[in-house]
């Protein structure tokens, strides 16, 4: 193949110096042979760091030139957050490599496990962004089909190609592709990007019972951009569409400031329920005036109110309830029969004014967080018909806590989603119908 590659004249980044050429067996079959000095040996088997040390006792200095592959891996990072970052040191630096052939002979040194991607972007961005096929040893292969040393790959690229997939981040092994192919999301496909991440905030948004109303205040956005560092929306959903950020870190990060506002809102609208408790009272008596809902709940005498379901006793649509008007946290919602809102509480003097009536509005949400507690008799696969007939119920469980007691008992407390009473209901006949189950009861107070 007669073709040199010099090393010595021109070091890898890193310092590796040798010379390499390429040659053809006898069966067809290219080997290269590689050829250096013992010291350019060392450097190649041990790290240059190790050999550096050996040479100065332990003592060297006034090499920094020889890190300079350091701040090129820095650079790599640009737009990779920390995962990606310790994901990418893992697999450049420290795995092995495997070395495969161009079909001119040149060899391509990758991380183990690289695929056909990862050598198109290793050749060149264009490649890379270009390719529609590939070959290993002459047969066509998927995009992740696994390299092996030895292999000779072609890459097959056509002008009129679409691109990347999305799905090439995830097949990549090397941080090389995956930047190049963030790079091009990020410059080609902006406006899909922010469509993409748009769709996948909203989503995340609603996941946590936030909605794009909480953020788009203009005393709130300017705040809340700048928890996630981006000037723009768009900037950001961009971020998320191309691979650059996540939904869940944005979201994660405004949760705090978001927060911060609603208690700001909450303190002052309670302070003012105060002060007019007895203007509230007469007004209710009078002519009652039911205002619009927040999470399916009325509160009647106020609008836009924070709104928040008390954890002592988790109410459902359905329930009789009852509100409480917190100082900075808005109106708790409890259950009529919730200890914490008993008629002794309702009727002492110091809360004179805070108790408040709530009603069920008919915008409820999808579904509610309560409990239940499940006592039986200890036998063997009770948590599995427990699990069974949650599932057969079709409820969203976010998670359950069980023990055994030392008479034989066992109790499981289920932290469940539900739509309303009525599934409630139908919830507790199931569980109560399973073998061993003495009572199933909603726990409050």
């Amino acid at each position: 193949l007669g073709r040199f590659k010099d090393y010595i004249g021109t070091p890898k980044p890193n310092g590796y110096q040798s010379l390499h050429t390429t040659v053809m067996g006898t069966d067809g079959i290219p080997f290269e042979v590689q050829i250096r000095t013992r010291d350019m040996h060392e450097v190649s088997e041990y790290g240059v760091a190790a050999h550096w040390k050996y040479k100065q006792n332990g003592q060297g200095a006034g090499a920094e030139g020889k890190y300079e592959w350091v701040r090129r891996l820095l650079e790599n990072q640009e737009g990779a957050d920390a995962e990606e970052f310790i994901h990418s040191l893992k697999i450049d630096m420290f795995a092995d490599e495997v070395f495969v052939f161009t079909p001119n002979g040149d060899v391509q040194n990758l991380p183990a496990g690289a695929t056909p991607i990862d050598f198109a972007y290793a050749i060149h961005s264009a490649v890379g962004n270009r390719m529609v096929g590939a070959k290993v040893n002459g047969r066509i292969v998927t995009f992740d089909h696994p390299l092996k040393s030895g292999d000779i790959v072609e890459i097959l690229t056509s002008k009129g190609a679409k691109g990347p997939s999305r799905d090439w981040i995830k097949i990549a092994k090397s941080n090389e592709a995956r930047s190049k192919i963030r790079q091009w999301f990020k410059k080609e496909r902006r406006d899909e990007n922010i469509v993409n991440g748009r769709a996948a905030f909203e989503a995340e948004l609603k996941h946590c019972g936030l909605t794009m109303k909480d953020l788009l205040g203009p005393d709130r956005l300017p705040g809340l951009l700048k928890k996630v560092t981006y000037p723009t929306l768009d900037d950001m959903y961009a971020a998320i569409g191309y691979g650059g950020f996540t939904a869940q870190k944005a979201v994660s990060r405004m949760q705090g400031e978001l927060q911060r506002i609603a208690k700001q809102q909450a303190e002052k609208q309670a302070l003012e329920t105060l002060e007019n408790a007895p203007k509230a009272e007469e007004s209710r008596s009078s002519s009652p005036k039911q205002v619009k809902s927040e999470q399916g709940i009325i509160v009647e005498g106020l609008d836009n109110c924070l709104v928040k379901f008390s954890k002592c006793c988790t109410p459902v649509p359905g329930d009789e309830i009852v509100g409480f008007i917190t100082r900075g946290y808005g109106v708790s919602v409890h259950r009529s029969d919730c200890p914490n809102a008993s008629p002794e509480r309702r009727a002492d003097p110091a809360l004179s004014g805070r108790w408040i009536k709530v009603s069920w509005g008919s915008d409820t949400n999808e579904s509610y967080p309560t409990t239940l507690e499940v006592v039986a008799k200890d036998r063997l696969n009770l948590l599995l018909d427990v699990s069974a007939a949650l599932s057969t119920t079709k409820t969203f469980v976010s998670g359950i806590q069980c023990r055994s007691t030392d008479d034989g008992f066992a109790i499981a407390r289920m932290e469940i989603r539900v739509r309303d009473g009525e599934q409630m209901h139908t919830i507790i006949n199931k569980l109560n119908q399973i073998s061993g189950v003495l009572q199933v009861t909603r726990p409050s107070g």
